[in-house]
């Protein structure tokens, strides 16, 4: 198995306990309480500043979830973006994550990466043929494409880097190696976790590793998706090595 496929083997069922639902927002109030009874016996954590807070603190690789910061599927991203949308979903996800004392740093990749154009042409063929899908889809029916071909519009990029910075979020850019700048921050800076949606970030073994695919801000007022416990993974890797 390699790096590119466990992701997959993450997400799989192949793996007892790999991953489980957490609700965000929960994991903050106990974040926040723990500070409260170290506040209480006068001890002070001597360790980074944010583990010296009460706020959980993420960072975030938005070029895993692009799709979850537009705000999930709107069926106006076939016609170009529609970013007033976006930005109104943003500013409710943002105000539920500062309301509950979760701080994010969110990173764009701009790295360029000679070591990966390979992988990147791959990947522009795969969207060149959704693209192709979509145009056909729409030329023949006249509905909206289904979701499964979503295809992030053209300076989302931009655009969420533009409404994160004027919600008072940090945003950061990669400039050589976009996986290991992104790991690096997040551990000298001392963060809790990382969200992100590839398995290379697990080789790097975060503090906690969340999904960034099943992020999801719910009606009920929770903020969930699934943690990755990555010591039962290494468990079940040891027992079948491929």
């Amino acid at each position: 198995m390699g790096v590119q496929d466990l992701q997959s083997f993450l997400e799989g069922p192949n793996v007892t306990g790999g991953s489980v639902p957490v609700d965000l927002l929960r994991i903050a109030r106990g974040v926040a309480q723990r500070h409260a009874r170290q506040q209480q016996r006068g001890g002070k954590n001597a360790g980074s500043q944010h583990s010296a807070t009460n706020k959980l603190s993420l960072v975030v690789d938005g070029e895993c979830c692009l799709d979850r910061l537009y705000g999930g599927y709107f069926s106006d991203w076939a016609c170009g973006g529609q970013w007033n949308r976006m930005v109104q979903f943003l500013a409710v996800l943002i105000q539920t994550v500062q309301v509950s004392h979760i701080e994010l740093a969110v990173f764009f990749n701009g790295s360029l990466e000679q070591q990966r154009m390979t992988e990147w042409i791959a990947s522009q063929q795969e969207v060149r043929k959704k693209i192709n899908q979509v145009l056909k889809h729409i030329n023949t029916k006249g509905t909206p494409p289904p979701k499964v071909w979503w295809t992030a519009p053209v300076c989302l990029r931009t655009c969420l880097r533009m409404a994160l910075r004027h919600l008072n979020v940090s945003v950061l850019c990669t400039m050589d190696d976009h996986h290991q700048e992104v790991i690096a921050y997040c551990r000298e800076n001392g963060f809790h976790g990382l969200m992100a949606d590839d398995g290379e970030y697990a080789i790097f073994d975060p503090p906690r590793y969340f999904s960034s695919e099943h992020l999801k801000l719910t009606y009920k007022g929770s903020l969930e998706t699934k943690e990755y416990i990555l010591s039962e993974v290494a468990k079940e890797s040891r027992k079948d090595p491929c």
